[in-house]
């Protein structure tokens, strides 16, 4: 985050570091002094040093909540401005039995693009694409064990209001088509 922020956006902030696990810096703590800091003086003295590849950064004024991503360290970098969120907290809240688990943040999230198009669309519909699949690792499909995919971050594309929406889901594998008391037994 960058500069004075209100107290939901720094909770945002965790969120989103929760939403980057396992690779993020989770327990980064914003020095005073570089709050001023440009995104290219950030890449340069503090990202490349310790191997970060993106930068999600967070700034509000009177009107707006923004957020910059950019790619270090030659970019490219991209800003939108959120309109609407709503933290873990909330949404736990309401759901009536919330999913936790110990160790669902040691392996990164599966990530899905919808409405990005293919590649006949727009170069900045496919840059968006492409930089929200660079942010965490690819998957090999012929390796990857199921015990593995825990999440999934959605980046969903509504083109005619101009909006990209990110959800991010908890999911688990249960056994399909077979009997309540053995499903119990199979799942623990």
């Amino acid at each position: 985050r960058r500069g004075k922020v209100e107290s939901e956006v720094s909770e945002l902030v965790d969120d989103l570091r929760n939403l980057m696990m396992p690779y993020t810096a989770v327990n980064f703590k914003e020095d005073p002094k570089n709050r001023k800091h440009t995104l290219a003086a950030y890449s340069k003295e503090l990202a490349m040093p310790m191997g970060v590849s993106h930068i999600l950064a967070l700034s509000q004024n009177a009107e707006n909540l923004n957020l910059r991503l950019a790619r270090v360290p030659e970019g490219p970098t991209m800003a939108f401005r959120v309109t609407q969120f709503s933290l873990v907290k909330n949404v736990r809240a309401i759901q009536r039995r919330p999913y936790t688990s110990a160790g669902i943040h040691q392996h990164s999230p599966i990530v899905v693009t919808n409405n990005f198009g293919d590649a006949t669309a727009p170069p900045h519909v496919k840059l968006m694409r492409i930089t929200f699949q660079n942010m965490f690792p690819a998957i090999n499909v012929a390796t990857v064990k199921l015990s593995e995919c825990r999440r999934v971050v959605l980046f969903n594309l509504m083109e005619e209001e101009g909006i990209v929406e990110v959800r991010h889901y908890a999911i688990k594998a249960t056994p399909v088509g077979v009997d309540r008391k053995v499903r119990r037994i199979v799942q623990t």
